[in-house]
């Protein structure tokens, strides 16, 4: 019995030397995301609670967007507009244009017929002697008039029927384009307006109520991403040689799982005091280095503040 009992501490001894010597004591940090509408504007609403857990897409939060959607109206006007000059220039004249340049082609065509009958008739009455030379010549100038005049509105109609020049179609084009692009960022802004969860995540603080105006630097909720946690360490000048970017660490804390663990991100250079969160007997006032570690796995279960114990984990072949 008595060899029995003394075994126990030796066993125990044995058990504890295969587990990782602790490193360094650190605190778990939040990457908080600060959500402000992109311009400045009064809040309207606020739908979430601080502590709240929201899924993506989740709408958070609406400011003042009046003056949004007059901008989304004018635009939206604007493309009509320009729509609609491409589609004329594409068309050419108008049916009514076109019908008035035909009856004027029709009264010219009338006027040259009756030009010509007077042409053949003082030609006829030329070669006879009835008349004169200069009857002729003026019957002969009046039929050139008309039938030039017929061949001017001719050309005029069948121009009237063309598109517009292909320079000027390719503005009008480029005007188009340009009223939709307006009107796709009016349209974006406006949307901006309502304030959504980027990812799954929690509320972490109410900034601005309703009522208070918000903008790009004046945010209204902190949001914290699942996941969007990392350790920071400080370790001695001693352990520094066994830690680089990519190293293994087991993680301990109170209520985590056994198997935690992160992945050195970050080794600072530079030294410094260790911070007072960490204050212990042991390490007061001495030189430490800053190192941080992302968790490979179950990050959900560490929360920012929170105390862990890290050591350096040997890499599993």
């Amino acid at each position: 019995m008595i060899d029995v009992i003394c075994a126990i501490p030796l066993i125990a001894g044995l058990f504890s030397s295969c587990a990782p010597a602790p490193l360094s004591v650190g605190y778990v940090e939040g990457e908080y995301v600060l959500l402000a509408p992109l311009e400045v504007a009064t809040v309207k609403s606020v739908d979430v609670r601080r502590g709240e857990r929201v899924g993506p897409g989740t709408e958070l939060a609406r400011v003042e967007d009046d003056d949004a959607r007059s901008t989304v109206a004018d635009a939206e006007a604007a493309l009509k507009r320009a729509e609609a000059q491409l589609a004329n220039l594409e068309k050419g004249k108008r049916p009514e244009e076109i019908r008035v340049l035909e009856a004027t082609l029709q009264s010219a065509e009338a006027q040259a017929r009756e030009s010509e009958r007077v042409f053949n008739r003082q030609q006829d009455l030329l070669k006879r002697g009835i008349v004169s030379r200069a009857n002729y010549d003026q019957a002969k100038t009046s039929l050139d008039i008309a039938e030039a005049k017929v061949t001017e509105l001719k050309a005029n109609l069948a121009v009237a029927r063309l598109p517009a020049r292909q320079n000027e179609i390719a503005a009008a084009q480029n005007q188009v384009k340009q009223a939709g692009a307006v009107l796709e960022k009016a349209r974006w802004l406006l949307e901006k307006r309502t304030i959504k969860a980027p990812a799954k995540g929690e509320i972490s603080d109410v900034i601005r109520r309703v009522g208070e105006v918000a903008g790009p630097s004046a945010p209204v909720l902190s949001f914290l991403p699942e996941g969007a946690v990392k350790l920071k360490v400080y370790v001695p000048e001693k352990a520094l040689s066994s830690l680089s970017v990519g190293s293994l660490l087991a993680v301990r804390c109170d209520g985590c799982a056994d198997d935690l663990s992160a992945r050195v991100s970050y080794v600072s250079r530079e030294p410094e005091f260790t911070p007072p969160v960490i204050y212990s007997l042991q390490n007061r006032q001495k030189l430490v280095y800053l190192v941080e570690a992302r968790p490979l796995r179950d990050a959900a279960a560490l929360k920012p503040g929170q105390i862990v114990d890290v050591s350096l984990e040997p890499e599993k072949p």
